[in-house]
């Protein structure tokens, strides 16, 4: 019977320590960093000009994206890629999921992040289902008071056309 109290209050206090681990980083600034990861549904279900600069305004000058093998991407390759896949895509479902935030420092947030998107892509041989699901470590820093995502690392990518998975990385 101890064995058992002893196993329940080890993974209550886990949960507990991971509840406070959270709690560091202060309401307002998950708030904040949960409203720019918003700007990417938004900009996914009307890819105006607008809401495509607003939901790509959140990265650094210096961002890197990184896939599970670690290919690297700089900003400017994201946002033209980008731009030019959500104009092609009429998104009927969008949802970011962020399972914690981690304040590494007073200057830096790791946030691990599930997002998912489906919808119907416009391509030269015809309209596709599309779904994508893609779960990332992203680190934002504090540049002058905005917080700014230096880099997004992703840790696992799913990607299916027609119902066909076409790419399945550190899954």
């Amino acid at each position: 019977m101890r064995f058992k109290t002893a196993i329940a209050f080890s993974c209550a206090l886990a949960a507990l320590v991971g509840v406070a681990r959270a709690a560091t980083v202060d309401d307002a600034t998950q708030k904040a960093l949960t409203a720019d990861y918003a700007l990417r549904c938004t900009a996914a279900f009307d890819p105006s000009d607008t809401n495509l600069d607003a939901a790509f305004s959140v990265l650094a000058p210096e961002f890197v994206g990184v896939d599970p093998k670690g290919t690297q991407v700089s900003r400017a390759e994201v946002v033209g890629q980008g731009k030019q896949q959500l104009k092609m895509l009429h998104a009927t479902a969008c949802d970011n999921k962020i399972e914690s935030f981690t304040a590494s420092d007073p200057a830096t947030i790791v946030i691990a992040n599930t997002f998912h998107l489906e919808g119907e892509l416009q391509a030269p041989d015809g309209k596709h289902d599309l779904v994508v699901t893609e779960k990332s470590q992203d680190t934002w820093k504090n540049e002058s008071g905005k917080w700014m995502a230096s880099q997004s690392k992703d840790t696992q990518i799913l990607v299916k056309i027609d119902g066909n998975v076409v790419q399945d990385l550190g899954g």
